[in-house]
């Protein structure tokens, strides 16, 4: 990401609250400006204050947004939040409305991209804060997030769908080493005869329905949405964001699922 960017007054100063209110300590904060290199001699004693000063004074005297834009990633390394993914994706998410008034955005992996420029405030709000406070509020698992977060924000559900629908196979691969896809995958990590996972004990007639079902379960929303976004054009398959969040609780309850699965055997 070349291009220069320039935040302003409004931006910085939600930038700061965001930081200095929710993420950092007082302590932190001098800390990673140490590590950057950034004066600090703002002279405020309230956090949000002190990065709104300093992020002021980097940019007008820099003519650029870099430091601010290096200081978040300082902050909100992924690396940091390996067991706190759900608070990542809300301080990702909620970053990403105020950078989108500057055509960027937070991705997770720890980078910048540009997007398009968001040019009202309810712009901003639509992409972030309608359909993800819903998932959260229905308790949506964090890998959901994780894997179609950039959709969301976009406010494209056809391809978030399908990236969360993908999440499932990839956990399967993760937890089995089995190179399988599909319908195949499901069948061979959850036979009845010689599992991979196993949801229970497989040993009274239920326990095997309960197996059985929980692969239909995932080989029908594969078939549903993987199946067919790779046949259907998209302007064929509209789903809105009531659709989306009623797949995306589906996707997620198969993976609060697979959380409580236990792995009996993985290929070397």
């Amino acid at each position: 990401m070349a291009d220069v960017v320039i935040f302003n007054n409004s931006q910085i100063t939600q930038i700061s609250h965001l930081l200095g209110d929710r993420v950092m300590t007082g302590s932190e904060i001098s800390r990673v400006l140490t590590r950057l290199a950034v004066p600090d001699n703002s002279g405020e004693s309230t956090k949000w204050r002190r990065l709104e000063y300093t992020f002021t004074a980097c940019q007008d005297k820099d003519h650029s947004g870099n430091v601010i834009l290096r200081f978040i990633k300082e902050v909100l390394d992924p690396v940091n939040y390996v067991q706190r993914q759900d608070e990542f994706e809300d301080y990702r998410s909620e970053l990403n409305g105020i950078l989108t008034f500057s055509g960027i955005q937070y991705r997770d992996d720890g980078e910048f991209e540009k997007v398009s420029v968001a040019k009202t405030i309810s712009d901003a709000q639509k992409r972030v804060q309608r359909i993800l406070p819903k998932l959260r509020q229905r308790g949506v698992h964090s890998r959901v997030i994780q894997y179609c977060n950039e959709e969301l924000l976009k406010e494209n559900y056809f391809h978030a769908v399908l990236e969360a629908t993908k999440s499932l196979t990839e956990q399967i691969r993760q937890m089995t080493n089995l190179e399988e896809d599909g319908s195949s995958l499901f069948e061979k990590t959850f036979s009845t005869s010689s599992p991979y996972l196993i949801l229970n004990n497989l040993q009274t007639a239920s326990e095997k329905n309960q197996q059985n079902g929980f692969c239909m379960m995932l080989k029908g929303i594969n078939s549903m949405v993987r199946n067919v976004t790779a046949h259907t054009p998209k302007i064929n398959w509209i789903i809105d964001e009531d659709e989306a969040v009623d797949i995306l609780m589906m996707i997620s309850f198969l993976h609060k699922n697979l959380d409580n699965c236990q792995v009996v055997r993985r290929e070397p």
